[in-house]
């Protein structure tokens, strides 16, 4: 009797300790930006609904996002930015500064304002989620849920806002 009561002491005790650590790991208590440093290249597809005419904007990315391991990071890339509407491509080029937090499990947020290399625009309101692998080499991205309203404004003008879906995944580079 004596043992079967020490047996189910112990195993509610293991219960206990890996119920913890399992809740424990989606706490940004002790989250580490620490976790997430280093240059790595990307490739992003994403769609937007414009929410002033509902028309659709296909856009692809590719560059490179340098994470400082201290919740900040910068990018540069250039894409190609499809309007189905009036069969139009566009290509571009652009910066941004972006800041992340980075939870116990390896998921994160990253979000910040990006610019046009040359100056004609900015988007304000970009926001990522991503999951970084257990070697920290590679992450998945894709955009939040449920999705944020971007806003692109042109130098001096008129704005846009947008709601998007995006999916992309980045490398560590040297």
């Amino acid at each position: 009797m004596q043992r079967t009561g020490a047996s189910l002491a112990v195993a509610a005790g293991l219960l206990l300790l890996f119920t913890g650590s399992a809740l424990a790991d989606d706490d940004e208590r002790g989250a580490s930006n620490a976790s997430l440093r280093g240059k790595f290249r990307f490739n992003l597809n994403k769609t937007c609904t414009d929410s002033f005419n509902q028309s659709l904007v296909h856009t692809h990315f590719i560059g490179v996002t340098t994470y400082d391991g201290n919740g900040g990071a910068t990018v540069t890339e250039r894409g190609t930015l499809f309007l189905p509407a009036t069969n139009t491509f566009l290509t571009f080029e652009e910066t941004a500064v972006l800041t992340y937090q980075v939870k116990r499990n390896g998921t994160f947020t990253q979000e910040g304002t990006f610019t046009a290399t040359d100056g004609s625009y900015t988007l304000t309101g970009a926001k990522l989620v991503g999951q970084i692998d257990a070697q920290g080499s590679v992450l998945a991205l894709s955009a939040a849920t449920p999705p944020v309203l971007e806003t692109l404004s042109d130098l001096g003008g008129p704005f846009t806002q947008r709601s998007c879906g995006g999916l992309g995944t980045a490398v560590r580079i040297r």
